[in-house]
């Protein structure tokens, strides 16, 4: 007899509201632009009624809303990866987004013509094209972590969901694995 389905998302916030969640504290970051430097945020996607999607996001030097988006694209089952949205106008998503100011980088790490994907025949790619992005994807994002059904696994090994999310990536490569210290103006 197959077990019984696992049960259905939990209903939306009442009234339209967003859900309730808790938001990192952010640093202390320079109002004023340095010279030459390139503005780096996290910005927070609610993705209510489930969990919010991380991101990095890069500002062009000519408009705070313009720039490249650095973040994990995929789902548990078939694993992660990363994806650069060049030229991408965060002004214009139908999605509510925060926005939380972490450095600024200094501009010798940052080919802004190519993170705007002047030249390119595709905005959105997986691949880096300057040492700041460079340095963002030696961490890696989580594979598969979901086991499927037709996944086979001997009844003696036990395989662990991990659940990492997007924010955990986040969180790790802020951490140290990229060294942002090198890339602060």
């Amino acid at each position: 007899m197959a077990p019984p389905p696992p049960p259905g998302p939990p209903p939306p916030p009442k009234g339209g509201q967003a859900a309730p969640r808790s938001l990192p504290k952010p640093p202390i970051v320079a109002k004023q632009r340095p010279e030459g430097a390139f503005h780096l945020e996290l910005i927070i996607y609610n993705g209510a009624p489930y969990k919010d999607h991380w991101a990095y996001f890069i500002q062009s030097s000519t408009n705070p809303n313009i720039g490249v988006v650095i973040h994990a694209i995929g789902d548990v089952r078939n694993g992660f990866s990363l994806e650069c949205k060049r030229s991408y106008n965060i002004a214009v998503t139908r999605r509510r987004v925060t926005r939380i100011s972490l450095a600024w980088i200094a501009g010798r790490h940052i080919d802004e013509n190519a993170m705007l994907g002047k030249g390119l025949s595709n905005n959105i790619l997986n691949v880096p094209v300057d040492e700041f992005e460079r340095s963002a994807f030696k961490v890696l994002p989580p594979g598969k972590t979901l086991n499927a059904a037709e996944d086979r696994v001997s009844d003696t090994t036990t395989q662990r969901h991990r659940g990492r999310q997007d924010r955990r990536d986040i969180v790790d490569t802020s951490n140290g694995r990229i060294d942002i210290s090198e890339y602060l103006n």
